[in-house]
């Protein structure tokens, strides 16, 4: 009867030892499953690592037929922190828009035989009449306030509104410069795009002004 006793009780021994086995292994399954899950995926804009999360999560998962400004600000009051904040993220755009501008024409120019000077005096026209635009389609999609006080703001811009504003401003520059009249931003629009895309979102110094 003990020998029985023994034999079940060593039978038992065993049944736990094996039983705990396969849950740590489990455990540690699932751990690394979890952690393969939850991690941020490295594709999308780049965007540096100075900025506060929330901004630097925003900008890596934003669509990619948008342009992204980010702004930041530290002021004497919260509000003109903000205003100011968005005021930089709005002329973050517009540099975005003219640095695609600047290299559509150099690849026009690239490819036809119209005069360097024409050219250059083109771009100048429409990033003049760029930064004179209100940006309509630009909008905040998020904002926040660090620790310091900074306040950062995110917007954004789609396709559709980026396109509508650099035709109106090679419209203008076509009257002003007549040589440049075959130029077409929009055929050009899908290429610059992805290099924008491609291309670090920067964004302004936080100092107060």
């Amino acid at each position: 009867m003990k020998r029985v006793v023994s034999i079940v009780l060593a039978l038992m021994a065993i049944a736990l030892i094996v039983s705990c086995g396969s849950s740590k292994g489990a455990s540690k399954t699932d751990t690394s499953g979890s952690t393969s899950t939850g991690a941020t995926s490295t594709d999308g804009r780049k965007v540096s690592s100075r900025v506060p999360e929330f901004v630097r999560r925003f900008v890596i998962n934003a669509p990619e037929d948008a342009l992204v400004g980010i702004g930041s600000a530290k002021m004497a009051t919260e509000s003109m922190s903000r205003t100011i904040a968005t005021t930089r993220a709005r002329a973050e755009i517009s540099r975005q828009m003219n640095t695609m501008i600047q290299d559509m024409i150099r690849d026009y120019n690239a490819g036809s035989e119209v005069d360097h000077s024409a050219a250059m005096s083109f771009q100048e026209n429409i990033t003049v009449a760029l930064s004179k635009s209100e940006l309509t389609g630009s909008s905040i999609v998020d904002f926040d306030y660090t620790d310091d006080g900074t306040c950062w703001v995110v917007m954004q811009m789609g396709k559709s509104n980026v396109v509508n504003e650099i035709n109106q401003a090679q419209a203008a520059a076509k009257l002003a410069i007549p040589a440049m009249a075959s130029f077409s931003a929009e055929e050009r629009m899908n290429a610059a795009f992805d290099k924008a895309y491609n291309t670090e979102v920067g964004y302004s110094d936080q100092g107060g002004e």
